[in-house]
């Protein structure tokens, strides 16, 4: 099936490269002073200063294909290789081969070079190069491979942002580049190498490389240029490739940026929307208005969440990690409410923060519960450990998706934080379909428990006729979801002895039913990954005990529409939000 889109580079190899809108990235590797400046770790390996400056040169070309991509609201990510000080994430021959090989010089990966420890992280010669600096909005990605998806998030960055096209620069073409895109071809993920942007070391093998891209008929991706990407800027609008909002509302995070990028100020924003702020919020909002800082066009650099406001209910006390990771990040902190539905819905923030998912939702609210452990609920007081997760409120689930995709990724600052969170290579890797859920498709099962004929009919009506979608079997993944259910519900002594060690209830029946609810977790997990009829997601009616029954599994769950849930297994949060997203749009 061909596959189209509003914006494509007509001149790509060996056939248009489609762009689009919400899915398209640009990816700049290791465009570092150690590789790209003449007293770093790369002038020194390479044994020509002519081929050298050819590799210098890029950064030109870099430079318009990042703003030709920031101007079109792509996704932008820069990589960065090195290792951590102690060298314990760098394997012995990527620094015995090259010692013993070589012959010009003696100096290797750690050891002192003119910017600092050559490619070890914090050194100065392992950062971006000025003119390529990263912004806030942006992703780095630090690396100890040569290909990106090693040992790294780089797959769930993508797929939280719901990425599904790529256009690579940077260096080397023969090595961390090359390595990269291959990487992303068994991702799933369409790639297109920008050749003007992208070089290396020795010219005969990057050519080769160059023609390898593109080469069998697209068997691995696409070629093009930065003028081709700049045309396409040119031409389109800004933003054209930017997340669009499916209603608009001004408390939207995109529209919220837009306004801070214009030069408004966090203060009198707030105040405009008539947003009640305290008086250490009021004090928060002008401290943000002087730490604005611009980029290398004059343009301000502001992280997505920069003047935000957002509230927590009462469950979460102020030193909360989540609460201190989303000011890091910009976020203006409101306090606590009551009702996180009603605090979005009557406009008083962007987000707000509960440890439980309510069945009762507002008009123009949409609620997200995070996969289990993968933000941290470090202070905050859940109903049951066993139920360790976290729901956010936003007017529409792209915001929810924009908080989640930022802050999942961010460290905790404790090793005790830590070790309750998720670690990326616990979560599910799942390959992207490049056509989107749009275009390829959903396979939906409907929950057992489901059996309103208003609830099913709607249920068709949107994968029948707004979104293409084909009906599974339910029976595997609604049998032990029931069953996760009913555990949560009527298992009380696994509560209770958390609550009260001292309970009546025997350790023996409290031992049976948390064994019986982590195997129904696990046959709820195994199900969404068995094969071509296994679903994408589980589809239920909102109420109480399908809520429950998600914390009891450990997955993740949209509630858009009032009425409606879409539930994925534990490490599915890019999916579910992908089809929430869209059935938000049909709706």
């Amino acid at each position: 099936m061909a596959f189209t889109a509003p914006l494509s580079i007509p001149s790509a190899k060996p056939a248009p490269f489609p762009l689009p809108p919400a899915r398209t990235a640009l990816i700049i590797i290791d465009m570092q002073r150690d590789f790209v400046l003449p007293t770093g770790y790369g002038a020194i390996q390479c044994p020509s200063a002519e081929v050298f400056a050819q590799v210098s040169g890029l950064i030109v070309p870099c430079l318009d294909a990042l703003r030709a991509s920031r101007k079109l609201g792509m996704t932008i990510v820069h990589t960065r290789e090195g290792h951590v000080p102690d060298l314990s994430d760098c394997p012995p021959t990527k620094t015995d081969r090259q010692r013993g090989a070589n012959t010009r010089h003696f100096l290797t990966i750690g050891e002192e070079g003119p910017m600092g420890r050559l490619l070890v992280r914090g050194a100065y010669g392992h950062d971006i190069v000025d003119e390529l600096k990263p912004r806030k909005d942006e992703v780095v990605l630090d690396k100890p491979g040569k290909g990106s998806f090693f040992n790294t998030d780089l797959h769930e960055i993508l797929a939280a942002r719901g990425v599904t096209h790529i256009l690579f620069a940077g260096v080397t073409a023969e090595c961390c580049v090359a390595s990269t895109f291959r990487e992303a071809n068994d991702h799933g993920f369409e790639c297109c190498v920008l050749t003007d942007c992208t070089g290396g070391f020795n010219a005969a093998i990057v050519a080769a490389t160059m023609d390898m891209f593109c080469a069998y008929d697209g068997l691995l991706g696409y070629s093009s240029t930065s003028k081709a990407i700049t045309a396409v800027a040119e031409q389109a609008p800004a933003g054209a490739l930017a997340m669009v909002e499916p209603i608009e509302s001004e408390l939207t995070v995109a529209a919220l940026h837009k306004k801070y990028l214009a030069g408004g100020s966090v203060s009198s924003t707030l105040s405009s929307l008539k947003i009640e702020v305290s008086a250490s919020a009021t004090e928060a909002a002008a401290a943000l208005d002087k730490t604005s800082t611009v980029d290398i066009d004059g343009t301000r650099d502001l992280s997505l969440l920069f003047g935000v406001p957002f509230v927590t209910t009462s469950e979460f006390a102020d030193s909360a990690l989540v609460i201190r990771q989303m000011i890091n990040q910009g976020a203006v902190y409101l306090g606590t409410v009551s009702c996180a539905a009603t605090a979005v819905s009557s406009g008083a923030a962007t987000f707000a923060l509960s440890t439980t998912c309510s069945a009762t939702t507002k008009k123009n609210v949409s609620a997200y519960t995070v996969t289990k452990s993968s933000l941290s609920t470090s202070g905050t007081t859940l109903a049951s450990p066993t139920f360790n997760t976290i729901t956010i409120y936003a007017p529409t689930l792209l915001d929810a998706r924009t908080l989640w995709s930022t802050i999942v990724r961010l460290e905790a600052d404790t090793f005790t934080d830590a070790a309750a969170m998720q670690h990326f290579r616990e979560r599910a890797i799942v390959w992207v379909d490049y056509r989107g859920f749009e275009n390829g498709g959903v396979r939906y099962a409907i929950y057992n428990n489901a059996s309103e004929p208003s609830f099913l009919e709607k249920v068709g009506t949107i994968f029948s006729k707004s979104l293409p979608g084909r009906k599974v079997d339910a029976e595997c993944v609604s049998s032990s979801f029931a069953s996760a259910a009913k555990l949560a519900s009527c298992a009380e002594s696994v509560r209770t002895l958390e609550s009260t060690p001292d309970s009546s209830i025997s350790a023996l029946d409290t031992i049976k039913n948390m064994h019986a609810l982590s195997l129904a977790a696990s046959l709820f997990t195994k199900a969404f990954d068995s094969g071509i009829e296994s679903p994408d997601v589980l589809v239920a009616p909102l109420a109480d005990d399908v809520l429950v029954a998600v914390e009891a599994v450990g997955g993740c769950a949209a509630v858009v529409g009032q009425d409606l849930v879409l539930i994925g297994a534990k490490g599915l949060d890019s999916r579910v939000l992908d089809i929430g997203v869209l059935v938000e749009k049909a709706l």
